[in-house]
């Protein structure tokens, strides 16, 4: 009867174990993950301080994969399947789609990039008080940040990493506009960049250009480290419409950090390690989901794309995360706390809005565009 019952308790671990992603108290170990990052973006690409991963094994299974190995072949960290499982289950999707990965060498660096939020006039901005988050203005940034205190990376308290969902939008000038230049939108999620003059993120671009009455539009899924890096194009051609998910992670300072792009339409997708060249240290002070139009510089700004409208589904933060005790802290962009951000996105003058955002529940977000980017161009 003894041998019977250890027997069965053998079988029943062993069903277990196969049917669980497998995670060890050494998995729980931000440290060893992001080293195992580190060491494994190997694999250069033709833009000098950019690598990939090494291809894994055939029958490379990532929902039964531990985490290291997760690191090692390059897919995003995943969410604790206990303490988070609709985050897991948004995870596990994605990463399932990750099926082909993009060449190499053949990204693309854009001539311009995703630079920190250009804030507006203080006056235009509201405190939120207990139970209700603050607003700011932007002439570049429309979305949601959620922030912290940090002034420096403090592992358990600085943002870890960001996931996010949504639709690459359309590209295309305001309509009854063909301003003979470069309309741009990109949607993305990132770190740092709402009150420092840094940012790391991944997302999907949208531009269109116009010129003589015919609009030729242009769309690629990217990565960017400001101001080490303009943004990079690693996913070309997507179309408006794609399913895309993005994780963007933080090890703090000047080390290496990861961005993780899927386009599940695509069924295309990697993560990509970007070595640090010059500006400030990464913080984790902030944790973003952003609608921009991108700049050449300081203050110059392209014109927002008419994107239209763009909705985004299980966006979430963490800054802290235990694999061993089941341990996790998740912000959302639908946080009612002054610590959470709602970014309005002005013309170059503040004297009108043209892309607002609004949370939709705790994990969703709205975005839409108006006023003359919408209609009349500006």
């Amino acid at each position: 009867m003894k041998f019977r019952t250890i027997a069965v308790m053998f079988i029943a671990l062993a069903v277990l174990a196969f049917s669980s992603p497998r995670v060890t108290s050494a998995q729980s170990d931000r440290d060893a993950v992001g080293a195992m990052y580190a060491a494994s973006a190997t694999i250069p690409t033709n833009i000098k301080g950019i690598h990939t991963f090494p291809a894994a094994p055939s029958g490379f299974d990532p929902l039964q994969a531990e985490d290291m190995d997760l690191a090692r072949y390059g897919y995003p960290v995943r969410p604790d399947p206990q303490a988070d499982p609709d985050s897991y289950a948004r995870w596990a999707k994605a990463v399932k789609a990750m099926k082909i990965a993009p060449d190499p060498n053949k990204l693309r660096e854009m001539p311009y990039g995703s630079q920190p939020m250009i804030h507006g006039p203080a006056s235009m901005d509201t405190a939120g008080i207990s139970g209700t988050p603050s607003t700011s203005t932007s002439s570049n940034w429309s979305g949601i940040a959620n922030t912290n205190k940090n002034t420096k990376y403090i592992k358990n308290t600085s943002f870890y990493f960001i996931n996010s969902d949504f639709n690459t939008p359309v590209a295309q000038q305001a309509r009854g506009a063909c301003d003979g230049g470069y309309d741009i939108e990109v949607s993305w999620n990132g770190i740092d960049g709402f009150t420092n003059g840094t940012v790391v993120q991944g997302g999907s671009l949208s531009q269109a250009y116009c010129s003589g009455g015919t609009t030729t539009p242009y769309y690629c899924d990217w990565i960017e480290w400001f101001p080490s890096y303009n943004i990079i194009c690693v996913i070309t051609p997507p179309t408006p419409g794609d399913d895309v998910f993005v994780q963007t992670q933080n090890y703090g300072g000047t080390a290496q950090q990861i961005v993780c792009v899927i386009d599940e339409t695509l069924n295309t997708g990697g993560c990509y390690g970007l070595t640090w060249v010059s500006g400030p240290g990464l913080i984790g002070k902030s944790a973003e989901y952003i609608v921009e139009r991108p700049g050449c510089g300081g203050s110059c700004l392209y014109p927002l794309a008419n994107y239209i409208w763009d909705f985004w589904s299980n966006s979430l933060a963490y800054d802290y995360i235990n694999y061993a005790d089941h341990q996790v802290t998740p912000f959302y962009p639908g946080a009612t706390t002054p610590t959470t951000y709602i970014i309005t996105m002005y013309n170059n003058a503040f004297t009108i809005p043209i892309s607002v955002a609004s949370a939709q529940g705790k994990y969703g977000i709205f975005f839409n565009d108006e006023n003359c980017a919408l209609s009349g161009g500006c």
